[in-house]
């Protein structure tokens, strides 16, 4: 119990220096504007919903459910302008950090060591990429590894306990993230691989059934509650199909045309480079104990669905941008530092490799994410971001209410205003009225350069395309960037008519 004890509080510096450092690192990362796309539209319809300005139908069958509803949670506790998707991404990176080092503990790594190992995984580049694109990559990250783990005690053991546990695991990853549900569908497969062989000799059928049950009846329920409520649906606050086109594009610009002719082949080799890179302890220790099964081919599983996944993904087009399954690097180099005895009695080598996979992990994220890449060139490099200029607009709306926008073209606009309180977005009745009758009366309207990529996507600026050009009458703008313009009403009796 003292051991036990000792232990956690043990833990608490280190999580406790994690949660501080990522919110400071999350905060810059808004700050330049690094958010993908999908974050952005969460981040924003959490903030919208904490408002009170989404139907409960589209709460409940929002989707990713977990990073959704629990940034809905915290944006509706916290104070206004709180970060709540930084808040909540910082939470399950101290969360995640705080188990490694008690995992690495529990394993018998000296404290130490223990501390050098968990800053070496959790600081990752891929896990610093998942923090900071926010909640929904840090769940992903949490149940991989969760997964992981599961997959070892299910080959040693194949309990009933063990069975729930992978279970469970494959139902989170489902409503964690797309790329999540991408790897429970691949998981299938192989899961009768998993488990000891006599129970696959008994029957194959019956245990993939009884391991995925978990995930196919959320699945069923997640659908029932989105059918009974008329009109709603899912809430999919995710754009597969357009961040995989953003994915090839940026891909095929940084590494040639010739890439679009293959981008399933590529972005499996990717993903298999980024995982030898991020993750030589898992490829030495594997090679050093080739003939313990029960060690070896759980991690040769998880890396097999994280390639299959990968695949899918791109094959399909429904599961979106590949690269958050980057992440499953440093998950199992953390899984391998846990479950293999080679890594903890050799522990100069396995320091060294994880410090190799560290170095590795930075050319992964160039050959799998080449999106981030690119905002960075953006934000630190030669000329504005679009996004930076969402990001002002969005700061010059604060406290002004009745702005109509299209938030859902641009979600980076509530990230800058801080909450969604006050602006009236597609989801609006006076948004809607404006499309309806082609007529303004709001008291701000914002609207990008319609010969900006944000702009050619602008559902005011098609049914209004002279706005930003020449303004309307009884309005003047009031803030303008290189790519925005935000106009406040002077004369309330007049009303813009296009």
């Amino acid at each position: 119990m003292n051991g036990t004890m000792t232990r956690t509080l043990g833990a608490t510096p280190i999580a406790s220096f994690a949660f501080v450092v990522i919110l400071a690192l999350a905060a810059g990362a808004v700050g330049h504007g690094l958010l993908t796309d999908d974050a952005l539209r969460l981040w924003a319809g959490a903030s919208t919903a904490a408002d009170g300005q989404v139907p409960i139908g589209r709460i409940v069958a929002a989707y990713p459910t977990l990073p959704f509803l629990s940034t809905t949670l915290v944006a509706w506790l916290a104070p206004a302008a709180t970060p709540a998707q930084a808040l909540v991404a910082a939470s399950l990176f101290a969360l995640l950090v705080a188990f490694c080092f008690l995992s690495f503990r529990r394993a018998g790594l000296p404290m130490a060591a223990a501390g050098v190992f968990t800053v070496l995984v959790a600081f990752h580049p891929a896990m610093l990429r998942a923090v900071v694109a926010g909640p929904s990559d840090m769940f992903l990250a949490v149940f991989l590894l969760m997964l992981c783990l599961a997959l070892f005690s299910l080959r040693a053991r194949s309990g009933t306990s063990e069975v729930m546990g992978v279970g469970l695991a494959l139902m989170a990853l489902a409503f964690s993230h797309p790329m999540g549900a991408a790897f429970a569908f691949a998981a299938i497969p192989f899961l009768a691989f998993a488990v000891r062989p006599l129970l696959v000799e008994r029957s194959a059928f019956n245990v993939v059934i009884a391991l995925t049950f978990p995930a196919l009846f959320a699945v069923g329920a997640f659908s029932y509650v989105s059918w009974i409520f008329p009109g709603d649906g899912w809430s999919i606050f995710a754009a597969p199909t357009e961040s995989l086109s953003l994915w090839a594009a940026a891909a095929a610009q940084m590494f040639g045309d010739d890439l679009a002719r293959f981008p399933t082949l590529y972005a499996s080799l990717a993903i298999t480079a980024a995982l030898l890179a991020g993750a030589p302890i898992a490829v030495v220790m594997l090679a050093l104990v080739y003939r313990r099964q029960p060690l070896v081919i759980p991690a040769v599983i998880f890396a097999a669905v994280a390639i299959a996944a990968t695949a899918i993904s791109v094959l399909s087009g429904f599961f979106g941008d590949p690269a958050a399954l980057v992440v499953a690097a440093p998950v199992l180099a953390a899984a391998i530092a846990i479950r293999v005895p080679l890594a903890r009695e050799r522990l100069g080598l396995s320091m060294a490799l994880l410090m190799f996979g560290w170095l590795g992990g930075i050319v992964g994220l160039t050959f799998v994410d080449p999106i981030t890449v690119n905002h960075f060139r953006a934000a630190f490099g030669h000329g504005e971001s679009e996004r930076l200029d969402a990001l002002t607009v969005g700061g010059a709306a604060v406290g002004r209410d009745g702005v109509l926008v299209d938030v859902d073209n641009a979600p980076v606009f509530v990230l800058g205003r801080g909450r969604a309180r006050g602006i009236l977005g597609p989801q609006s009745e006076p948004f809607a009225l404006a499309m309806l009758f082609d007529r303004i009366d709001t008291p701000f309207v914002a609207v990008p350069d319609p010969q900006s990529n944000t702009g050619a996507n602008d559902r005011l600026n098609k049914a209004f395309p002279s706005l930003f050009r020449e303004g309307a009458p009884g309005y003047r703008v009031i803030y303008q960037n290189n790519t925005w313009r935000l106009f406040g009403k002077t004369d309330k009796t007049k009303v813009f008519k296009n």
